[in-house]
């Protein structure tokens, strides 16, 4: 009778306490899943939903300056002409 009684004070005072903590735990990470799947789902309705003919740019490269090779003065075109 002593061991009946003992067995079901540690089922509710351990057992019952860890199987809601896991339950807890699964249901969190349950929820956190479903919500980054549908943060995912929007996005690509979002970039299927743009409008025809617009174009989306990911990548623009740095602009690079212009090289300052001249030596100086300005390019003039010239003819030779023979006498």
């Amino acid at each position: 009778m002593l061991k009946l009684i003992a067995i079901i004070l540690v089922f509710i005072y351990v057992i019952m306490p860890l199987i809601r903590f896991l339950m807890k735990a699964f249901v969190i990470t349950q929820v956190h899943k479903k919500m980054s799947e549908n943060d995912i789902r929007a996005k690509q309705a979002a970039a299927r939903a743009r409008k025809e003919g617009t174009i989306d740019v990911d990548y623009v490269p740095p602009k690079t300056k212009p090289k300052t090779d001249d030596i100086g003065g300005d390019y003039v075109p010239y003819e030779e002409v023979k006498d």
